[in-house]
């Protein structure tokens, strides 16, 4: 479906109720831009690297929240603001920390952001290297700052080698007549790149957060460095790509897309840990199917209290389902494996107990349990687990060719899950930072996970959503020799709602 098609279907339902025509409403861009992209994974354990790119379509310049997460909690392990220039591309690798035993963001990119790359920071201080060629290669290392505490009993660095990264525009930089900064020069301008590709000055963006215009502002407290920022207006897209260059192994990652995430200027200062997910608009587009006639239609759904804008960005990402392929034939080396991720998970479960998790997460996290041996209890979710061979859709249960695929319970864990399938089966991502195996009793097939969660919406809707925000993808390995062939698919999901949905 084409965006100007879901935009009249959004204009629709939003117009039908008093109370989310104040609001824009959220929804996964179906043409891969947007004001959200989400990556669902990064990967620099045991010589793997991904590398991503983040492109402005527009001829506005982007301010940019770019937030690295680790795998367990969702614990922020970096982040910085990223100034696009108009049309501009930013490339950046996720890699081992070369001079450590943590993950590093690594980059040759001139756009601008603040603070700069390879820079001090503590313990896990960057490394700024000119090369011959006159290009410079920013090397900035992960730290383990927000989960090293008396909370998470697994403080170590190793912990960021795996996880996922959120990135959220803040606003549009913009020049106008009379609109300079106190420094005297105009910032939209500073962040464009000029003819020989290097922005006019990212140290004039640097000094307006140290000393300018944009310095003291707390959006915590309802504050927002909005001078010469307009609301933002989306049209970033993003990709990226996993590659192990010892294994001879590439896998493609497609990354998710919010639009319509904020109407206002939610641009913050570097290392806020604010605009998040839990940000923006507590209303949501989903996509209702009517089980009588399978028509299916976008509907607008609202949310209140304290945790409503980040259920509204749960509810964009809610699926009863995941399906995709399974292959890990011996004969080809075959591997495969899952990656299921969480984005908004720890909005929900960092809470001291069950009874205040919000849905449709139903268990919290727990960084210390006490005990003789304190130990760190993640939140699990309960997910039913059916796996068919290749012939199963032709061949009935009951004429003993094929047996009926067993169910099984499982739980999963962790905010980005990896699954090796197959019992004590390599991972064909090379992972070992949180690897989990999933045995699977065929060498080619498919399989479905269920979730049974519920999100409930307030007005206008007052119905639920079934299952779970979960995004991923299966990645397949086909060994040959010294040579690996890799591909990679979205997960395939369901939009299940009830009530007045």
């Amino acid at each position: 479906m084409k965006k100007n098609l879901m935009t009249l279907a959004v204009a629709a339902t939003v117009a039908t109720t008093a109370a989310t025509a104040v609001n824009a409403a959220k929804y996964v861009s179906p043409e891969g831009t947007g004001e959200v992209i989400l990556f669902p994974f990064y990967n620099a354990d045991n010589g793997n690297a991904t590398n991503m790119h983040l492109v402005n379509t527009t001829k506005d310049v982007k301010a940019m929240k770019v937030r690295f997460v680790e795998y367990k909690n969702s614990d922020e392990v970096l982040d910085f603001n990223l100034y696009l220039s108009p049309e501009d591309h930013f490339a950046f690798g996720v890699i081992k920390n070369p001079n450590g035993t943590g993950a590093a963001v690594i980059t040759a990119d001139n756009s601008c952001t603040v603070p700069a790359l390879g820079g001090p920071n503590g313990d896990f201080s960057g490394t700024t290297t000119e090369n011959a060629d006159g290009s410079i290669t920013r090397i900035q290392p992960f730290v383990n700052y927000q989960y090293a505490n008396t909370k998470d009993v697994d403080s170590s660095i190793e912990r960021t080698l795996t996880g996922h990264v959120e990135v959220i525009e803040m606003g549009v930089v913009y020049d106008s007549a009379g609109q300079t900064v106190k420094l005297g020069t105009a910032l939209a301008a500073s962040a464009t790149h000029g003819p020989t590709g290097v922005p006019a000055s990212c140290a004039n963006l640097e000094a307006a957060w140290a000393a300018g215009v944009w310095a003291g502002t707390d959006i915590a407290a309802g504050e927002s460095a909005g001078a010469g920022v307009t609301a933002p207006t989306g049209g970033v897209y993003g990709l990226s790509y996993h590659i192990n260059v010892e294994d001879a192994a590439a896998f493609g990652i497609e990354p998710t897309a919010l639009d319509d995430f904020a109407t206002q200027v939610e641009h913050t200062n570097p290392g806020s840990l604010f605009p998040s997910l839990a940000s923006g608009s507590t209303s949501a587009v989903v996509f209702t199917r009517n089980a009588a006639t399978s028509a299916g239609a976008w509907k607008t759904v609202g949310f209140a209290g304290a945790a409503a804008a980040a259920q509204a960005s749960s509810a964009t990402l809610m699926t009863a389902s995941l399906s995709n392929d399974v292959m890990i034939n011996p004969a080809l080396g075959g591997e495969t494996d899952w990656v299921i991720t969480f984005p908004t998970k720890r909005l929900h479960v960092d809470k001291a107990t069950k009874l205040t998790v919000v849905d449709p997460f139903t268990d919290n996290w727990v960084g210390n349990d006490q005990g003789t041996t304190p130990k760190e209890k993640p939140a699990c979710e309960v997910v039913g687990v059916k796996q068919w061979d290749r012939e199963e859709a032709i061949t009935s249960p009951t004429n003993g060719f094929s047996p009926s695929p067993a169910a099984s319970t499982n739980k999963v864990c962790n905010e980005v899950a990896v699954y090796a399938m197959g019992t004590g089966a390599a991972s064909a991502l090379s992972v070992e930072t949180g690897l989990k195996n999933l045995s699977f009793p065929y060498s080619e097939g498919w399989m479905r996970i269920a979730m049974a969660q519920t999100l409930a919406t307030d007005s206008p809707s007052n119905g639920a959503i079934t299952g779970l925000p979960a995004i991923g993808f299966a990645a397949y390995k086909v060994n040959n020799g010294a040579m690996s062939y890799g591909n990679t698919s979205e997960h395939k999901t369901d939009s299940v709602t009830s009530g007045g949905i």
